[in-house]
């Protein structure tokens, strides 16, 4: 940190009526907790996707059922034409 740098801190931190140590201390107990949040964010949104993934396996796989049997279908029909 510049000497410049920490005299605009030390002057922020005056001006809320800190000292510049509790003024890193709550910074850093602030950006903590939003991390945390982050990743509370992201562990709850990877639970999300791989959901919706098990729910478009389970579709594709039943769309790949239905369209096997219809094709079937179709290709007994078209070999009974005489």
């Amino acid at each position: 940190m510049t000497p410049t740098e920490k005299a605009a801190y030390a002057d922020r931190a005056n001006s809320l009526g800190l000292s510049l140590g509790q003024f890193f201390r709550e910074a850093g107990a602030a950006y903590a907790h939003r991390n945390a949040e982050a990743e509370t964010r992201s562990l709850a949104e990877a639970e999300a996707l791989e959901a919706a993934l098990r729910q478009l396996e389970l579709s594709t796989s039943r769309t790949e059922r239905t369209l096997d049997v219809a094709l079937a279908e179709v290709r007994a029909a078209l070999g009974a034409q005489p």
